[in-house]
C-alpha cells in the first residue's frame, strides 16, 4: 500500500503518503498555479487589448460628443489601397480589418461617407393595393435567379452577366461564382473582351469575376473602357400620382395623401394643384432609405428617411417610362420641392448635409476579432457601394460626432461596451483568486513530518500527534 490511514478524533482522518504519491500532488498543485498563470497573463494583456483599452476609448468618445442617436450615412468612394504600410512601421487607415490585435497587411479597403441628419418619415394613406407596383432596377430582384456555376448552372448563359465569387471557405478557397443576368437592366457599348471561356463543365467558370458577355455558355470578360447604361424600362406609371426611389428600386402607388408622421399634418397634396390638370394634384416624387414590408392589400405605406421630396406634372412619364428618364426627371424637377417655404418635409438632401467626404469605420477601432465570420468582407460588400458599378450608393444608419469630423462608425453601443469591460475584468481576475486559492489549499493539506515524511491533513485531525502515536507503536514492535 503506497499510504497508511489513521482515524482520531472523531474518525478525521489523516493519509501518510510514500514521497512519489505526494510529490505528485506536489505537481498537480504547480501545474494548477502555472496553468492559470499562463492563461490569465495573456487573457489579461489580450483582453487588455481588444476590450479595456477600446473600451475606454469608447466611453472618453461622450467627450468628443458620439452618442447613441444615429443619422445616415452615404458611400461616396470605395478605393483599395495596395499597402497598408504609408511608409515601415506606419500604417494608413482601413474601414475594417480582421484582427485587432495584430497590424493590417496587404491591401485595405477604405469607405468615404457623406453624413447627413435624417430625412422626414411619411405615411402614405388611402392607397389603393391594386396600383401598387414595385420595379427592381439593379438586378436583384429577390425572385430572380442566380446562377452558381459550381453546381452546374452556367452551361448555358445568353445574355450580360454580372458575377462575384462567393464567401471565402475557412480554408481560404473561393467556394464558386454567383451571377446574375443583367440583359434586362443594362445597355452595353462594348469595346474589348477577353478571350472566351466554355462553361461545359462545372469547374470550368467558378471563378468568374466582373462584368461578362456570354453566348450560349461561352463567357467573355469585358474590359474598360465600356459604357453600360441602366435599362430598366416599362416602369408603370399610368394612373399613378406618387413614385418613390428606395436605391434602384422604383415604387409607384395611387393614394389620396401623404402625411408627416412627427408632426401629423398632410403634406400632400393639401392645396397643391398641377400647372397642366388643375383637377388633379401634382405628381409626388422622392427618394426614402426605407419602405416598411407592404402586406397585401394594403392601403397605407410607411416611409422613412425620404428626402428630395419633388413635384411633378401628373402626365410627366405617361402610361411606361424607364430608369434613366427617372434620375434625370427627379434631378431636373429639384428646383419645384414639395415644400418650398420651410423645406421641411422630405427636405433637399443639401439642406440635410452635415459633413462629407469622412471616413467610415465599423467600430472605434476600425477592427473585429471574429475571423471566421467574415465581418470585414461582409462589411465591405454591403456598404461599399458608391454608384460606381452603376448601382445606387449605399446609404445607412451610422454614428458621429459633431467635434469629430475625421470619422463615423457604424457601431457603437454603450451597453455593449459595459459587458465588454466585465469580462475583461473578470476572466483574469477569477483565473488570479484560483490561483491564490489553490496555492493555499495546497499549503494547508501537505506537510512534512518530522522524519521528513510527506502527508496529507485532509479533514482537519491533528496530524502530528497522530504520527507520534505511530512512532511509538512500532518502536514497542
Amino acid at each position: 500500500m503506497p499510504s497508511r490511514y489513521h482515524f482520531a478524533h472523531g474518525m478525521h482522518c489523516i493519509a501518510v503518503m510514500e514521497p512519489f504519491i505526494v510529490l505528485l500532488g506536489i505537481r498537480f498543485c504547480f501545474c494548477v498555479v502555472a496553468l492559470n498563470f499562463l492563461v490569465s497573463s495573456p487573457t489579461s494583456h489580450d483582453d487588455e487589448k481588444a476590450f479595456a483599452r477600446p473600451g475606454m476609448y469608447k466611453f472618453s468618445s461622450h467627450e468628443n460628443g458620439f452618442s447613441e442617436n444615429t443619422v445616415m450615412c452615404t458611400t461616396v468612394l470605395n478605393k483599395t489601397v495596395e499597402n497598408c504600410e504609408e511608409s515601415p512601421g506606419v500604417g494608413t487607415w482601413s474601414s475594417c480589418g480582421e484582427w485587432c490585435l495584430s497590424k493590417s497587411s496587404g491591401t485595405c479597403t477604405q469607405i468615404y461617407v457623406d453624413v447627413r441628419r435624417n430625412g422626414s418619415n411619411i405615411r402614405l394613406e388611402k392607397c389603393d393595393p391594386s396600383a401598387f407596383d414595385t420595379k427592381y432596377c439593379h438586378g436583384i430582384d429577390p425572385k430572380m435567379k442566380v446562377y452558381e456555376c459550381i453546381k452546374g448552372d452556367c452551361s448555358d448563359l445568353h445574355g450580360i452577366f454580372n458575377c462575384t465569387l462567393g464567401p471565402a471557405s475557412p480554408t481560404g478557397e473561393i467556394q464558386s461564382a454567383a451571377c446574375k443576368n443583367l440583359t434586362s437592366v443594362l445597355s452595353c457599348n462594348l469595346t474589348t473582351t477577353d478571350l472566351p471561356i466554355m462553361c461545359n463543365n462545372r469547374q470550368a467558370c467558378h471563378k468568374l469575376e466582373g462584368l461578362y458577355e456570354c453566348t450560349h455558355g461561352n463567357c467573355a470578360k469585358v474590359r474598360p473602357p465600356f459604357k453600360c447604361e441602366k435599362r430598366c424600362i416599362s416602369i408603370n406609371t399610368e394612373n399613378k400620382d406618387i413614385m418613390i426611389r428606395q436605391g434602384d428600386v422604383i415604387y409607384t402607388a395611387k393614394c389620396e395623401r401623404a402625411v408627416d408622421m412627427e408632426s401629423e399634418l398632410e403634406i400632400w397634396p393639401k392645396s397643391l394643384k398641377s400647372l397642366s390638370k388643375p383637377d388633379r394634384p401634382p405628381m409626388l416624387m422622392m427618394f426614402c432609405t426605407t419602405l416598411l414590408e407592404v402586406p397585401q392589400d394594403a392601403t397605407t405605406y410607411t416611409l422613412s428617411d425620404c428626402f428630395n421630396g419633388t413635384l411633378l406634372e401628373p402626365d410627366h412619364f405617361g402610361n411606361f417610362t424607364n430608369i434613366t428618364y427617372i434620375v434625370q426627371s427627379h434631378h431636373d424637377s429639384l428646383e419645384r420641392p414639395l415644400d418650398p417655404v420651410e423645406r421641411k418635409f422630405a427636405p433637399p438632401e443639401p439642406d440635410l448635409l452635415i459633413y462629407n467626404n469622412t471616413n467610415l469605420y465599423i467600430n472605434h477601432e476600425a477592427c473585429v476579432n471574429t475571423l471566421i465570420l467574415q465581418e470585414c468582407e461582409k462589411f465591405h460588400a454591403e456598404y461599399g457601394g458608391d454608384g460606381k458599378d452603376l448601382r445606387s450608393q449605399s446609404r445607412f444608419q451610422c454614428y458621429y460626432s459633431p467635434n469629430n469630423t475625421d470619422f463615423v462608425v457604424l457601431r457603437f453601443s454603450r451597453i455593449k461596451t459595459v459587458i465588454e469591460l466585465i469580462i475583461a475584468a473578470a476572466v483574469p481576475t477569477t483565473l488570479a483568486i484560483v490561483s491564490c486559492f489553490t496555492l493555499v489549499l495546497c499549503t494547508r493539506i501537505i506537510h512534512v513530518g518530522d522524519d521528513s515524511h510527506f502527508y496529507f491533513q485532509c479533514c482537519g485531525a491533528d496530524a502530528k500527534a497522530a504520527l507520534e502515536k505511530e512512532a511509538v507503536e512500532a518502536m514497542a514492535l
